[in-house]
């Protein structure tokens, strides 16, 4: 099966946790990835072990992923509609350190290897889910990339396209790093297989207008590209939730952020959001019970008490749930696909997406 990591903020060792006990009872052969499931879901595809993998997510530095941007003037580190205040370098230099331990530095060394089972047109174990969007016209001038690296720039850039009426907001497109760069970024097909993912997963961790976007230049058009966190496009990520089936089916374990989550109403609203693959809700604990901002107080032990939680709760939940996933029949090609708004910026973009009935008024 497909495994789907979606955000998970500071409870990635929780995160780990259950997906430790997913590899126990089932055998993903592809993962699907964003925002904080990134640090979880690449750990696995490096085959950092269990152990390695649990101080890995334990580890993560919370306090220098809040610090904020160099290079940014008194008024825009207070100024949210100039596109962000925090940058998460941190994070990828931490994440890269790691998957370069376990002999992973760029894309290349994720694809299947030889004998490996593998989605149809598919060719490496992970995708990363990217938000993006392009500006309407191209930039005044070319562009280098000292200057699409800085802070004062990218928020220059960004009020230019956005007070230019080009509502970047209404523009978000899925990107799936590296298997529809050749879509939407052709000039790094070539390229992209030497890219670093921890690169990549900073930026699908990037929650525009709360961190700097990533900006990129198209060299032919001269349009700018903005790449900011895969939770705006979708919080259970899928390179197949277009409304293709996929050859295999897929499973989503996610932490319920409320009681409501775990009734049968949300449970209605899982299975016409993902009719070939299973979500699977699993209650909060006090292990748990701790907000995106608290990830600089948590201790080691904290940590650790997640990861053991997630162990725990994903072998009491995951049986049942897989076995009733593939008892479904499997008839038609594509299914009908509805996308709950978590904000506006998720229903806006849910609109384009062939196969997919875009929703009001309800949340995941």
């Amino acid at each position: 099966m497909i495994g789907v990591l979606g955000s998970s903020g500071y409870k990635a060792s929780w995160q780990t946790g259950i997906v430790d006990a997913l590899e126990d009872i089932a055998q993903p052969i592809r993962w699907d990835l964003a925002s904080g499931g990134t640090m979880p879901g690449l750990a696995i595809a490096a085959g950092i072990n269990k152990r390695w993998r649990r101080i890995m997510n334990a580890g993560a530095p919370g306090h220098a992923a809040l610090a904020t941007a160099d290079g940014l003037r008194w008024l825009e580190r207070l100024n949210l509609d100039l596109a962000g205040v925090y940058d998460l370098s941190a994070i990828e230099a931490w994440l890269e350190s790691w998957l370069a331990w376990a002999g992973v530095r760029t894309f290349a060394d994720l694809r299947y290897r030889p004998g490996e089972r593998q989605p149809p047109g598919v060719a490496h174990r992970v995708g990363i889910c990217v938000s993006m969007w392009r500006s309407d016209r191209p930039y005044p001038r070319q562009c280098d990339a000292e200057e699409l690296a800085t802070p004062q720039f990218v928020h220059r850039a960004f009020r230019w396209a956005f007070f230019g009426r080009q509502f970047p907001f209404r523009k978000f497109h899925q990107l799936w790093v590296p298997d529809t760069v050749a879509d939407h970024l052709p000039w790094l097909t070539d390229v992209i297989d030497e890219h670093s993912p921890a690169w990549w997963a900073r930026i699908s961790m990037s929650q525009w207008p709360a961190c700097v976007p990533t900006v990129l230049q198209d060299p032919e058009t001269l349009q700018l590209v903005f790449l900011a966190d895969g939770g705006h496009i979708d919080n259970q990520p899928s390179l197949f939730n277009t409304g293709q089936r996929p050859a295999f089916p897929l499973v989503n374990p996610r932490l319920a952020q409320s009681r409501r989550q775990l009734g049968i109403r949300q449970h209605s609203r899982d299975v016409r959001r993902m009719p070939f693959g299973t979500v699977i809700r699993l209650p909060r604990t006090p292990e748990t019970a701790c907000g995106s901002l608290a990830g600089a107080r948590l201790t080691w032990s904290d940590r650790d008490a997640m990861w053991e939680r997630g162990v725990v709760q994903g072998h009491e939940h995951f049986g049942p749930a897989i076995a009733e996933l593939l008892e479904r029949s499997q008839q038609a090609d594509h299914l009908a696909v509805e996308v709950p708004g978590l904000h506006g910026f998720q229903a806006i973009a849910a609109a384009s997406r062939p196969h997919t009935k875009r929703t009001f008024g309800t949340r995941s």
